[in-house]
């Protein structure tokens, strides 16, 4: 039988000795901007039913953290410069816990100077087990969440006898951990450019999702930070999102522009129902992945940046009239590397530590809301992994039910954090939101009304289907 010792040795040399990076301005900004009631921080909960043997898990476990260094890493400061610093030994282990999970696991903060940026548990459930990551986001985007994600479940079918082939990973090379900081620089465009939209952007400053808790009140729960956060979530069946990808053809858009478009609608409709001034300046967050195919064999880390899409509240109208110059203003600055330029300037900020710090603490409303689109996080996994007739991928005896994501980030300004994500073919939004500004009752009001959006979607794609026979049987 395969030992966890021996995958090690072939597919991990590089964890056999301790390893330091110096930190990349994005992971100095993550980590200078990380606070108690905001935690930056992410959570994966794969949901199973049928049985996962907790002792293959650790196995499967420690195989995984070794494949991927920054998991492991905690920051040390030298010289006045920061470094993540992974040893070859005293890893993080998974923690198993025999009772029954109770459910609302919420995203604690990780303090990297003292422990690494992943946190694992495999806690019983009535149907079998829930498997639960927690990843600082410093450490660790989506992306990396999830190739720590494929190493963990082929890892366990391996060693549990369950996979015949006894190398069914995807290649992984630590050393392009050296390159993670690097990234296509924006072509043709001059300092003073840059400049002038540095200070547009800094000047011209989002507007905060207005608040209907009132200041007492938000008060006391900044003194209890375990209720900074709340949490809502919706997931569309497989059946209801099969009709969508052809009415997308109509508008010809992704599903990320609707998203984005959509949001901007809810923003408006909501600001303008708390009297915000019409003048009033929305700003949307969007994450962008920056890595190249080459990147496909680095390690968990950080490889994106953000583009920012700007609009008047009396600009935000329906979804539809939004949706074209949303897409081109995205897929301008997509071009002409705007989120690049963002990076640079944390490059030249990040010189100027305490600078920045003291800029962070100063409740600064970066964007309004973010909008983070992580597609399906299990789709390359799933081609190695059985899968039913559902669509569900299966972990030896252990059907995978769902898989749950909450997202970061919040910050104070930063109210509303939209999360998109897909799994068997169904579609799930998440939406955190500052409990500190935002009551229960809103956040419900919020969530519903963005849904709406979508259902009223999948209704125009479901008549389209009735009315045109191509479209039908496609």
């Amino acid at each position: 039988m395969v030992r966890v010792e021996d995958l090690l040795a072939r597919h991990a040399p590089w964890a056999e000795g301790d390893r330091c990076w110096r930190l990349t301005p994005l992971e100095q900004f993550m980590w200078l901007d990380d606070r108690p009631d905001y935690p930056l921080v992410f959570l994966v909960v794969l949901r199973f039913a049928g049985p996962i043997d907790p002792a293959t898990m650790a196995d499967a476990w420690r195989f995984a953290i070794a494949r991927h260094p920054l998991l492991r890493a905690t920051i040390r400061s030298e010289a006045n410069r920061l470094f993540w610093y992974a040893p070859a030994t005293g890893w993080p282990e998974i923690v198993v816990a025999a009772e029954r999970g109770t459910g609302g696991t919420e995203l604690r903060g990780i303090d990297l100077e003292r422990e690494p940026g992943l946190r694992g548990s495999l806690r019983e459930t009535a149907e079998g087990s829930d498997l639960e990551l927690l990843f600082h986001h410093a450490c660790c985007d989506g992306h990396g969440a999830r190739m720590f994600l494929q190493d963990l479940a082929l890892a366990y079918i391996v060693l549990s006898g369950a996979s015949s082939d006894e190398d069914p990973f995807f290649r992984s090379d630590a050393a392009l951990l050296d390159d993670r900081g690097s990234y296509p620089s924006a072509a043709g465009v001059s300092l003073w450019q840059r400049l002038k939209r540095f200070l547009r952007f800094t000047v011209l400053r989002a507007t905060p999702a207005a608040s209907d808790v009132s200041a007492a009140a938000s008060r006391l729960s900044r003194e209890r930070p375990d209720t900074a956060l709340g949490h809502r979530t919706h997931t569309f069946s497989a059946n209801e999102i099969a009709v969508m990808d052809a009415i997308q053809q109509r508008f010809s858009a992704t599903r990320n522009d609707i998203a984005v478009a959509m949001l901007f609608a809810v923003l408006g409709e909501w600001q303008r129902g708390c009297r915000v001034s019409p003048r009033a300046r929305l700003r949307v967050a969007v994450p962008t992945d920056i890595r190249s195919r080459a990147d496909e064999r680095m390690p968990a880390a950080n490889r994106y940046t953000y583009v920012f899409l700007d609009r008047r509240v009396s600009e935000c109208g329906d979804w539809q009239s939004l949706l074209p110059g949303l897409q081109r203003d995205l897929q301008e600055r997509r071009q002409a590397g705007r989120g690049a330029e963002f990076l640079d300037g944390l490059g030249v900020a990040v010189r100027y530590r305490r600078v920045m710090q003291w800029f962070l603490r100063r409740h600064n409303c970066f964007s309004t809301a973010v909008l983070t689109n992580l597609s399906d996080p299990s789709w390359r996994l799933r081609k190695r992994l059985p899968v039913d007739e559902e669509g569900l991928m299966w972990l030896d005896k252990a059907r995978c039910l769902d898989i749950e994501i909450r997202t970061p980030p919040l910050r104070p300004g930063t109210r509303w954090g939209f999360g998109i994500f897909e799994y068997a073919g169904r579609m799930t939004i998440s939406f955190r939101y500052d409990a500190t500004a935002i009551t229960p009752a809103a956040a419900d009001a919020i969530m519903n009304c963005y849904l709406t959006q979508w259902r009223e979607l999948l209704a125009s794609a479901r008549s389209e289907q009735l009315r045109d026979p191509v479209i039908a049987a496609s």
